[in-house]
């Protein structure tokens, strides 16, 4: 079974389906912020309208969000899902980010959402480049990967045990630690982002004692939260080691 025979079978075994987007006021951030909470949080506070792109788009409830604020919404995932047909607002497409660019002119959008894909991809540079590509030079870029740095992840290695930064059910299910390539650091993630030609503006990471986790997310959080806007390139970087 390949990666995206994995994902296909997993939108039916575990539910992976239409939430429907939610109407509230997202200059406040609830007690639990998920990725998406801290995504539409952002752009609300950046005042943020017009086309926006959900790459990893999945059952489109962070798109159908949005409605009243950007006209034009466009979500790309590797598999298709049953409820893209009853929405036919958002225009949402089967695309394999590894097979090349995404099909978008350059600077179509506003805010371009990744939400737990970089890690997915073979070439994260090209990820990347990609993301920035098809964001307008005033936009905003808002990432999200699993951070292996996190405290419970460090105890799990001093135990002896793997740090698991996907779904523990992956591994019965023969994909090991749910077909992640790649493991970020907060160190990591910034070296890429600002190589690629985006420099982050806020950081964060889901979950509860969301002070904590928005002051120091590179120990606290299981997860990366990231957004960022468009600059120059800096291919000779210095990685972090």
């Amino acid at each position: 079974m390949n990666a995206e025979q994995y994902y296909q079978r997993n939108v039916f075994l575990h539910g992976q389906t239409m939430v429907e987007g939610e109407r509230r006021d997202f200059r406040q951030l609830p007690c639990a912020p998920a990725e998406m909470d801290y995504a539409l949080h952002w752009l609300t506070l950046d005042d943020m309208h017009g086309a926006i792109l959900d790459v990893g788009c999945a059952g489109l409830r962070l798109l159908a969000s949005v409605g009243d604020r950007f006209t034009r919404r466009c979500g790309v995932d590797i598999v298709s899902f049953p409820a893209w047909a009853g929405h036919p607002g958002i225009e949402a497409r089967t695309w394999n980010l590894d097979e090349g660019e995404l099909p978008y002119p350059d600077e179509t959008f506003d805010a371009v959402t990744c939400l737990m894909v970089v890690e997915h991809v073979f070439d994260p540079y090209h990820a990347v480049r990609e993301l920035r590509r098809v964001c307008k030079s005033d936009g905003r870029v808002i990432v999200g990967v699993p951070n292996l740095a996190g405290i419970k992840r460090r105890l799990e290695l001093l135990m002896g045990k793997l740090p698991i930064t996907s779904a523990q059910h992956s591994f019965s299910e023969n994909a090991w630690d749910g077909y992640h390539l790649h493991n970020f650091t907060q160190a990591s993630l910034d070296w890429l982002l600002r190589k690629e030609g985006l420099v982050p503006t806020r950081w964060a990471a889901q979950g509860r004692l969301r002070w904590l986790k928005q002051t120091w997310p590179s120990l606290f959080g299981n997860d990366l939260m990231v957004m960022a806007i468009k600059a120059e390139p800096q291919p000779h970087l210095s990685f972090p080691f």
